[in-house]
């Protein structure tokens, strides 16, 4: 599946040009969309998803635009989505919920909804406790149960959106590797805060500010962006008025500060640039 934005622009009554003159294209495979809050990836998630229609501009799906109703239904067929905040209905077991999902997808035949089910409650590592009811799971197993409703009906495209917030490092890693295997025959748009989950499993990054697009490409190239502009400053007391702070480390003699910087402040040595760095030059405004 490729996904073309083309001069998209969103007017919401309270925040107009929530979208302003967005294009790019978005390729089958892992795609990470990152950004500060309120930079518009939430409403670009939603059009690309037919929930909400755009002010201006047009989105095209292999080649068919996103306007006509026709293309709309036909890529909620194939569309999978799972929101920041889920909270699947707890009074069901996972086969059943997915079932009722399956239903909503229109998947008509309950003999492939509930293999499919069984598949993907064994794929996300739900085999054990299948019988349980949703509501006493906790917060990990719940995405887990979400990200298996997204996965029904095969989707060509997945939307996933903070997949990992608020789960504890065991959990992360192991929803990481799943969502990593995803993205080998299908369009996988992750939105996230977490740099890291996108430096694991996205070669393909978009960053967005105040509604504009500020980088499209690989995700290497990215890191590029803070290349030659990334110091680590000796103990200070007080950090460099004009530097970027991506982190600080205490120390007895004072804190280190690693900044980006066009100039390179006094005593501070060059570090290599990571995704974070790269990140913080666009995100701030720096480049």
């Amino acid at each position: 599946m490729f996904i073309t934005v083309d001069h998209l622009g969103k007017d919401f009554r309270k925040k107009p040009g929530a979208l302003e003159d967005l294009t790019l294209d978005l390729p089958s495979g892992m795609i990470g969309l990152i950004g500060p809050n309120g930079a518009g990836k939430t409403t670009l998630m939603r059009i690309l998803c037919g929930v909400v229609s755009p002010t201006r501009g047009r989105v095209l799906v292999d080649g068919c635009d996103m306007a006509e109703s026709r293309t709309r239904r036909a890529l909620k067929k194939t569309l999978g989505y799972l929101p920041q905040d889920i909270e699947p209905y707890p009074n069901l077991t996972p086969p059943e919920f997915l079932d009722y999902v399956g239903i909503l997808k229109g998947m008509d035949d309950g003999r492939v909804r509930r293999r499919q089910a069984d598949e993907l409650i064994e794929r996300v590592g739900l085999g054990d406790v299948r019988r349980r009811r949703i509501g006493g799971f906790s917060g990990g197993m719940k995405r887990r149960v979400g990200i298996a409703q997204a996965l029904m009906g095969d989707p060509r495209l997945l939307i996933v959106d903070e997949p990992t917030a608020g789960l504890d490092p065991e959990e992360r890693m192991r929803f990481r590797t799943l969502i990593a295997t995803l993205g080998s025959d299908r369009t996988v748009i992750l939105s996230t805060h977490i740099l890291d989950d996108v430096a694991q499993t996205c070669p393909y990054v978009c960053v967005l500010r105040a509604g504009r697009l500020r980088f499209e490409g690989a995700t290497a190239g990215l890191i590029e962006e803070a290349r030659g502009r990334t110091w680590l400053t000796p103990p200070l007391a007080v950090p460099p008025a004009d530097a970027v702070i991506v982190n600080a480390a205490a120390s007895p003699q004072g804190t280190c500060y690693r900044i980006v910087s066009d100039g390179a402040p006094e005593g501070a040595v060059p570090v290599e640039p990571t995704l974070e760095d790269g990140y913080m030059a666009l995100a701030t405004g720096t480049r």
